[in-house]
């Protein structure tokens, strides 16, 4: 099970359970953390949630993925946040901030995301990447059979293989700065006309700081060495090449094009004078894929800003 498999784990429940017991150093009782985190509509045998989940699975099946990922831990019959799930800092005003830095922690860290069982995570969000953001999926639509013919059956390695599984990655993936969803339900028919697209800029946003460092220009290359050593989702990432290993059609070795997520990521920051775009006569360059537009950039520069 992970927070693709398992429906309640989505993150504003995790957020939920985080939030109760970050003011409490010496933790909660369970059954009282219970009583808060369900709904007292759904507290009667044999209620569901709004999924159709039953209320007794509601609170327990998220409690495992908050404890697989280190969220949250059980000291006699309490439920306390381990000090590794803390912020640094003595006062936090808003929890989320801590609560978002510990799940990157861990999600973008192999070696970490495969112990916490959530390897198929980092595999779903690479191959969502790949994807062209002018070309949205529809929330309602599970995108199996695209995947299928993009990965064969190696698609199931990312566990989206339902319509709940794939929505739950979507909630996720835009939790953490990598996706977008618009729409909505219609009023007259209640047809789900969401659609989502790979929108990762506030996650290239969010790394800026530490990707450049003491540095005010690097090689694109660079550039793209350092936010994938933060997040291997990105080009020349180490789950991205998994990703594209299993490939029907994996790019060439020499690939010098950025995805068309990635590219669109960058070029907004540069129009909002986050980043500047270079491009250095005679100096390497990688192809940006903008739409029906393509940009080649050598070097990205960080604005005083930054």
């Amino acid at each position: 099970m992970s927070i693709i498999s398992t429906a309640q784990a989505v993150p504003s429940r995790l957020f939920t359970i985080y939030s109760s017991l970050y003011d409490s150093s010496s933790g909660e009782l369970k059954e009282r953390l219970e009583s808060w985190a369900t709904p007292p509509s759904l507290r009667t045998r044999g209620g569901t949630d709004e999924d159709g989940e039953a209320a007794t699975s509601l609170f327990t099946n998220t409690l495992v993925e908050a404890r697989k990922l280190g969220l949250v831990e059980e000291v006699g019959d309490k439920l306390r946040i381990p000090d590794a799930a803390r912020s640094a800092a003595k006062k936090v005003a808003d929890s989320k901030v801590p609560f978002r830095e510990h799940l990157v922690r861990i999600l973008f860290d192999v070696e970490k995301a495969e112990e916490a069982q959530q390897s198929a995570f980092l595999l779903a969000l690479s191959w969502f990447l790949t994807l062209n953001p002018l070309s949205p999926l529809g929330f309602a639509q599970p995108p199996q059979n695209q995947m299928r013919e993009e990965l064969g059956e190696e698609y199931k390695r990312t566990e989206i293989t339902s319509l709940h599984r794939y929505q739950n990655f979507l909630y996720w993936a835009r939790f953490l700065g990598f996706a977008t969803i618009v729409g909505g339900r219609d009023a007259d028919d209640g047809k789900d006309s969401r659609w989502a697209f790979p929108d990762p800029i506030v996650a290239v946003s969010s790394a800026l700081p530490i990707v450049f460092s003491k540095d005010k220009e690097i090689p694109i290359e660079t550039f793209l060495n350092r936010l994938s050593d933060i997040y291997p989702v990105f080009e020349g990432g180490t789950s991205r090449q998994e990703l594209e290993t299993m490939l029907r059609s994996p790019p060439p070795p020499d690939n010098r094009r950025i995805s068309s997520a990635t590219s669109l990521a960058l070029q907004r920051l540069h129009d909002r004078r986050s980043l500047k775009l270079i491009s250095i006569a005679d100096a390497p360059v990688m192809i940006m894929h903008l739409g029906k537009q393509e940009r080649r950039v050598s070097h990205i520069a960080k604005m005083d800003s930054l």
